[in-house]
């Protein structure tokens, strides 16, 4: 991706020793109107004389990106890459933790941009991308307006659009395009968190942009760049993202020697409900667990060859606790912080949500994308009430 895809915190990744030199200043200022190329030698310049800054270093690794795209021999494109990779390298070494620098860290330099993409529409991307990186705003919405057209299911030509739009301060026409994009793939996130930068800091309007950051995470929660524009506007409006704790015994073990034989590990002394009342129910949490592998996971899911936990599975287990809990009819000042939020979670039917979006390992993951089909407002709902602390409402 060649916009830097936290647009929202551009400010606070100046440090005071910029506004000091002259140089880094151009350099910010070219950068920040989109004028890469010509940032270029001024960061080449200002990483050599400043080698232990790392906002340096990632921003020339995002002009060298730029210049990539500016040329045509394969050759010339991978020396360029091969010196993006090794300055988003150094950046990461010198402290950088923005998911966007690790993605260029990691690039192949043999993969072309939009190798991926098979469409009628790809000429045009690319075509639109130079005119993009060059700092020529209007031609490349055009050639990205045509690239949608050529291919109306070509999800980067609307994304791009509606980027190149928000560049231009033109929040109606990037909100349309981001919306087409939407349409195209609810289930990407890479459009909800544009349009939420774009609201952010063209529309002024913490409350809708907290909406699509939101709506980012629904649509893909594994992915840390989907995370990326709800915590920074949480740090921006002094809010707090945080989900509920709920720390849960340890899984069944397997005997390796004897597949049949199913360990349940259990610590008695932190299930003992005069020490810790409720806590008995955990344990029926891992005796539901240990039978779930042995027998019932076989049951529910007849076609997979292997376990999995699940989604069901870690749903049942957990709605058993806290059954147990409202049978003994506990007060819930005198449980742990662990089973208060369990019963908050179940009283206000939102378990499965935790489960999914904070509780998931892989074998859960795999079950997100069909509750998903049918739960997006309830997932919504979940993070508004459970995750986003404070800030605009």
């Amino acid at each position: 991706m060649r916009r830097w895809t936290a647009g929202i915190c551009l400010c606070l990744a100046v440090t005071a020793g910029w506004a000091q030199n002259d140089e880094a200043a151009r350099a910010d200022t070219l950068w920040t109107q989109g004028k890469k190329l010509d940032a270029l030698p001024l960061y080449e310049d200002l990483a050599k004389a400043h080698p232990n800054e790392q906002v340096y270093f990632w921003r020339l690794a995002d002009c060298l990106s730029a210049e990539s795209v500016q040329l045509s021999d394969p050759a010339q494109v991978k020396a360029i890459r091969v010196r993006e990779r090794d300055a988003a390298k150094r950046a990461i070494a010198l402290g950088n933790t923005f998911e966007y620098v690790r993605q260029m860290a990691t690039l192949d330099p043999d993969k072309p941009l939009f190798s991926g993409i098979d469409s009628p529409g790809k000429a045009l991307l690319e075509e639109a991308e130079k005119a993009y990186t060059a700092g020529g705003f209007p031609a490349a919405m055009a050639k990205y307006e045509a690239a949608a057209e050529a291919d109306g299911k070509l999800y980067e030509a609307p994304l791009f659009a509606g980027d190149t739009a928000y560049v231009q301060k033109d929040l109606p026409t990037a909100a349309h395009w981001f919306a087409r994009a939407i349409a195209i793939d609810p289930d990407r996130e890479t459009a909800y968190r544009y349009w939420g930068d774009a609201i952010f800091k063209l529309g002024n309007d913490p409350a809708a942009a907290k909406e699509k950051f939101i709506d980012a995470i629904v649509a893909e929660p594994y992915s840390k760049f989907a995370w990326q524009g709800l915590n920074q506007w949480a740090q921006i409006e002094k809010a707090v993202v945080l989900a509920p704790k709920i720390d849960r015994p340890a899984a069944p073990v397997v005997d390796p020697k004897n597949p049949k034989n199913i360990n349940v590990p259990m610590d008695f002394g932190a299930t003992d409900d005069k020490q810790h009342p409720g806590a008995s129910a955990w344990m029926i949490y891992s005796l539901y667990r240990a039978s779930y592998r042995e027998g019932i996971f076989q049951k529910d899911f007849p076609n997979e060859k292997e376990y999995r936990h699940t989604l069901k599975e870690e749903d049942a287990a957990l709605t058993m606790v806290a059954n147990d809990i409202k049978e003994k009819k506990i007060d819930p000042s005198m449980l742990d912080e662990s089973l208060r939020n369990l019963m908050e979670l179940s009283n206000a039917g939102m378990l499965d949500c935790w489960i999914l979006i904070n509780g998931a390992d892989d074998g859960i993951a795999k079950d997100y994308d069909a509750y998903r089909g049918g739960h997006r407002q309830l997932l919504h709902d979940y993070m508004e009430r459970f995750v986003a602390h404070g800030g605009a409402n």
